[in-house]
């Protein structure tokens, strides 16, 4: 626009220099009016000469930014001419689109860098398009690609980002929310359900089924409140409120409260609770709480996923640097392809164990492992059993 209308101008300018001159040539009139007239014209391109040279210092100084910084960018970049020829290209583009070195030459396409029709039919498409942006998806393995264009001059610059991060954990949170809701949803139409039933034997007088009917319902309401407290805990996790509280405490102390609490469900069940502690087993510093929640955690999954008649067996060994807890349980196991995802926030298994529990658990006993600087870990086999082995340095 701003050129368009200086070349009106200059076109003005002539014509009336042309008129002026060609009337002291036909001697109509004086060199006195070519004089201002020539000075307008010379300050006019004077004017737009300078204004063309602020702007390619500027370019030059924008391309040196670029040259310098290219390949420090997180995002792919590349510029092609309108024939779709690569006239430069940042390392980070290379290895987002797996792509070998190229050596930058005249005979670069964008076929040269990268196979992928989605993206060469956005860069040829955007030639005559001023802005174009795409979310693009690849496959084997799955990624996403955010990728925009921009008309600079005669060229046209892309601009790729991986956003497979931030989309997947969209998907995982939805859902993680869909999930939640059938796990709320379902304790609370079976506590609707035991309360209906309880109030009909009521009516008839049964009370045989009043205890049964009863203990269904606590049952659900125990389980609703393991479901909030689980989110409960997820929110102080990803706000960062998680308020760490480190003490000395006696190991045993802590695995005799867990027993205890676990001895109803555990009775219920017929499942045997077995536990070790190695001989003058030392004082840790933990956080009571947190480590608690985590243990309890672990408890309460191997009880749910085994059998009666059953057991659960943990161990806690020491050496010089380390303490270890390794809970094991013989119920219905993971896959291989599920077991490196179990600590995943929000992630489900296939199979069995995806209808009975939310998928926050295990991710929340990670981070609580995280806060203690220790790591864990998951051995298993489908029909085998789940091994847990915690590892929490000494203080």
């Amino acid at each position: 626009m701003l050129n368009s209308f200086f070349l009106l101008m200059i076109r003005i300018k002539i014509q009336s220099f042309k008129i002026i001159l060609s009337d002291i040539l036909n001697k109509n009139s004086s060199n006195e009016k070519i004089v201002p007239e020539f000075y307008g014209f010379k300050n006019l391109i004077t004017h737009k000469i300078n204004d063309i040279k602020d702007e390619i210092d500027y370019s030059k100084s924008v391309l040196e930014l670029y040259e310098i910084s290219k390949n420090s960018l997180d995002d792919g970049i590349m510029f092609l001419d309108f024939d779709m020829n690569i006239v430069n290209f940042n390392n980070k583009l290379i290895s987002l689109l797996d792509s070998s070195e190229l050596s930058l030459s005249k005979n670069n396409k964008v076929t040269d860098i990268t196979k992928n029709l989605d993206i060469i039919e956005f860069c040829t498409e955007s030639v005559s398009k001023n802005q174009n942006e795409k979310i693009i998806e690849l496959s084997f393995p799955t990624r996403y690609f955010n990728i925009k264009s921009k008309l600079i001059n005669q060229y046209l610059l892309v601009v790729i980002k991986d956003v497979t991060d931030f989309i997947s954990l969209d998907k995982t949170r939805k859902e993680f929310f869909a999930n939640t809701s059938h796990e709320l949803r379902t304790p609370i139409t079976s506590m609707k359900l035991n309360i209906e039933a309880l109030q009909n034997s009521k009516i008839k007088g049964n009370d045989s089924d009043y205890e049964f009917f009863l203990e269904k319902i606590k049952e659900d309401s125990n389980r609703l409140e393991k479901i909030s407290k689980e989110i409960i805990d997820v929110h102080a996790i990803e706000s960062g409120e998680l308020i760490i509280n480190f003490e000395n405490i006696q190991i045993s102390d802590l695995i005799n409260e867990l027993h205890k609490e676990f001895s109803t469900i555990l009775d219920s069940k017929k499942i045997k609770f077995e536990y070790s502690i190695q001989k003058k087993f030392p004082k840790i510093k933990i956080d009571k709480s947190m480590f608690k929640t985590a243990l309890e955690n672990l408890i309460s999954n191997a009880i749910r996923y085994s059998q009666k008649d059953s057991k659960i067996e943990l161990k806690c060994i020491y050496d010089d640097e380390n303490i270890y807890f390794n809970l094991r349980d013989f119920g219905i196991g993971i896959s291989d392809k599920d077991l490196p995802h179990i600590f995943e926030r929000f992630y489900r298994v296939d199979g069995l164990r995806s209808e009975r529990h939310s998928g926050i658990g295990l991710s929340i006993v990670k981070q609580i492992v995280d806060v203690h600087n220790g790591n864990i870990a998951a051995e298993s086999s489908i029909n085998e059993g789940l091994l847990i082995k915690i590892k929490i340095p000494l203080r």
